[in-house]
């Protein structure tokens, strides 16, 4: 098993490659904001570190749709 932090090379947003300091998620979760259309996305990483965020419906939805579309193209779909 990798240690929980490591670095890793990932391909940027414009194309170049790009070092980044990871922590592997060992725990995640997302819950709706009482009373609210926002979302709470709960990270807790394999060392322990835990970290929430607050994300809007459109932004919730946009995560959702890249998420779908990266796992299905890294699984030849």
């Amino acid at each position: 098993m990798r240690h929980p932090e490591y670095d890793t090379v990932v391909r940027s947003v414009d194309g170049r490659p790009e070092l980044r300091r990871v922590a592997e998620v060992h725990e995640w979760r997302v819950e709706q904001e009482l009373d609210s259309s926002r979302f709470v996305i709960s990270v807790v990483t394999a060392g322990g570190e835990a970290q929430s965020f607050l994300v809007a419906l459109a932004d919730a939805q946009d995560i959702g749709d890249v998420l779908s579309r990266k796992a299905g193209a890294a699984c030849g779909g």
